[in-house]
């Protein structure tokens, strides 16, 4: 749904440069008149802009169509390898990966959604978990996305219902994953037993680190995991997996955003 044109000619540049690159990424590829439709921008307006990020990399454009461009992609992968988090954890990563020999993943929540950070393997078993680095999974239904729900308050979890089933082992009531949520509170780390694709199990633990201070954001939430074969779930991962936690808390826990670049 597009704005109204007078919505639309209130916007600042900045604003309307990002509703394009949001129509864009909603639909895939767009022509002029797809984004025109769908921003209410004015449509030599649009032609414009469309112009403009074409020229600059933001946009690729095949014939008529427009889609995001090779800036975008190089940015995000940039953005992703060198966040300070990341950097911080990687080595701990790597560590429980060859500890375990299994696949090793970090995400963090995105609304309903975990989003995959970094996913280290194949190793044993790796063919069978068909993750990806930026790739998506309803949080409910993954350990990753449980150890991180376990840190949010009741009603941000009551406020992602209802909880569709990925597979027939899914936990999808909000009695039931509360009752989860209670018990990966309980122990320290999750559990999930094929709930988001079948026969993959995985234990995962939520890592907070940096300042607590949600007006800056200073404080980074993500989780990580270990995913093996369901009926080998062995709960001698989890000292391995709790340890790669403490090592990333150590690494990570002075955030270099709250540090002035400059000293003087």
């Amino acid at each position: 749904m597009g704005y109204r044109k007078d919505e639309a000619g209130s916007l600042s540049m900045l604003d309307r440069l990002d509703l394009i690159l949001d129509v864009v990424e909603d639909a895939g590829f767009l022509t002029l008149s797809g984004v025109v439709e769908r921003t209410g921008l004015a449509r030599s307006t649009a032609h414009r802009l469309l112009t403009h990020l074409e020229r600059k990399r933001w946009l690729f454009r095949v014939g008529s169509n427009y889609e995001l461009g090779p800036r975008l992609f190089d940015l995000g992968t940039k953005g992703v390898r060198n966040h300070w988090f990341y950097r911080g954890a990687l080595p701990a990563l790597h560590r429980l990966h060859a500890q375990t020999g299994f696949v090793v993943h970090m995400a963090y929540l995105d609304g309903p959604e975990v989003v995959y950070w970094e996913k280290i393997g194949p190793g044993r078993f790796g063919a069978a978990v068909p993750t990806r680095i930026g790739g998506r999974n309803p949080a409910h239904t993954t350990a990753l996305g449980k150890a991180l729900l376990a840190v949010q308050p009741r009603g941000m979890v009551d406020s992602l219902a209802p909880f569709a089933p990925a597979t027939e082992r899914t936990v999808c009531t909000p009695a039931a994953l509360h009752q989860e949520l209670d018990e990966v509170r309980r122990r320290g780390y999750a559990l999930d037993r094929g709930e988001a694709l079948r026969g993959v199990g995985c234990y995962a633990t939520a890592v907070q680190a940096g300042a607590d201070d949600s007006v800056n954001a200073y404080r980074m939430t993500a989780a990580i995991s270990v995913c093996v074969p369901v009926d080998r779930l062995d709960v001698r991962l989890v000292a391995p997996l709790l340890s790669a936690k403490k090592q990333i808390i150590d690494a990570a826990r002075i955030n270099p955003m709250t540090e002035p670049a400059d000293k003087d």
